[in-house]
């Protein structure tokens, strides 16, 4: 079968894709670039926040009407919110982000005329599997899926579950194999990568250390990271960043500048601890690239709350901040608070 796919969302949405197309290219299939040349269309769909999830439904909408077209749905999507999803169809599969490695069997049995084929429950491991790369200088390698935090707003932990690292000599393995492959750049992620190893044999700074000393000229970028888990991996974070392999990029979302707010969404910090990060960051790269999230109109944010995040935000002074206008999403505690004006969270974020 000819085989497209479109992929939404994170860095780690674009790693589970190129490892469905592996698997496909492996079994025979052909991966083509325009949904015209298909016969099947894969939707690797996003739903970590309520605009995504919308986007992504209605892009189903459309490829449902498609009707020569054969649609698999895969992602976070169909754990989060699958009556959505079935809302849009029906599809000819619905497969999850948990059971890529089901992936060959669901495409096989579509192109014998089978129809809602559903896969969704499952454990793949993502890690030394042959991958459809689609960039020659770039690849991401998944190091973990899961978190073990527990925000009430996320849906995702519905998605990928608890943490479950991989081993530290097969991630190895798979950045050798790609610098033989002539790629340069490699993108390190998870849903938190701080929290890489809390469930296993080594932490973040050691993984760091064992990359960094594989020989050859590459670069590390290193995926986001929850404060809760990087403060208490300080100073050693900061020592294993210290190397010329590694891109002084620091993606640290803060969420909200009030301690209150931040308790009600269970991030696990304060804002002093966060500020101690990124300052023991600045204090050691005087080049550091910092990025950080807020979300605006969490439920029960006073003005004075908000006015405290946009204080933050012009002490700290990110080279990037992605702004967020709270939506309750599906399964979440979040989801049942007493919710803001969406006017209200609407100046809010034009403000910040």
């Amino acid at each position: 079968m000819r085989v497209y796919c479109e992929t939404y969302g994170c860095t780690m949405n674009r790693a589970d894709t190129e490892f469905m197309l592996g698997q496909l290219q492996r079994a025979g299939h052909k991966v083509v670039k325009s949904l015209d040349d298909a016969d099947i269309a894969i939707v690797n769909t996003c739903a970590v926040k309520g605009p995504t999830m919308r986007s992504v439904l209605h892009r189903l909408g459309e490829l449902k009407h498609r009707e020569e077209k054969k649609v698999i749905v895969g992602g976070c999507l169909p754990l989060i919110n699958l009556e959505a999803v079935e809302r849009k169809g029906p599809f000819e599969g619905i497969i999850s982000c948990l059971s890529l490695n089901l992936i060959t069997e669901v495409v096989e049995r579509v192109s014998r005329g089978s129809s809602n084929v559903y896969a969704v429950d499952g454990t793949a491991k993502k890690i030394g599997a042959p991958r459809f790369r689609m960039n020659r200088i770039s690849a991401p390698i998944p190091i973990a899926e899961g978190c073990l935090s527990n925000c009430s707003y996320c849906c995702v932990k519905s998605a990928r579950k608890r943490l479950r690292s991989y081993g530290p000599e097969k991630i190895v393995a798979e950045i050798k194999n790609e610098l033989k492959s002539g790629r340069r750049e490699i993108l390190l992620t998870s849903q938190d990568t701080a929290a890489y190893g809390w469930d296993g044999e080594i932490q973040l700074p050691q993984l760091l250390k064992k990359v960094t000393s594989i020989n050859g000229k590459f670069r590390v970028r290193i995926g986001m990271m929850n404060p809760a888990f990087a403060k208490q991996l300080l100073p050693e974070l900061v020592d294993a960043f210290d190397s010329e392999k590694i891109y002084k990029f620091l993606h640290l979302p803060v969420q909200s500048g009030d301690d209150e707010i931040l308790r009600k969404m269970r991030r696990g910090y304060t804002i002093d601890e966060f500020l101690k990060i990124v300052k023991a960051f600045r204090e050691r790269f005087s080049d550091l690239y910092l990025a950080t999230d807020v979300i605006v109109g969490f439920p029960g944010e006073s003005k004075e709350a908000f006015e405290k995040s946009c204080s933050l935000i012009e002490k700290v002074r990110p080279d990037k901040v992605n702004v967020t206008r709270f939506t309750p999403m599906p399964k979440t505690d979040a989801a049942k608070m007493k919710q803001l004006n969406g006017r209200e969270k609407k100046t809010r974020s034009k403000k910040l």
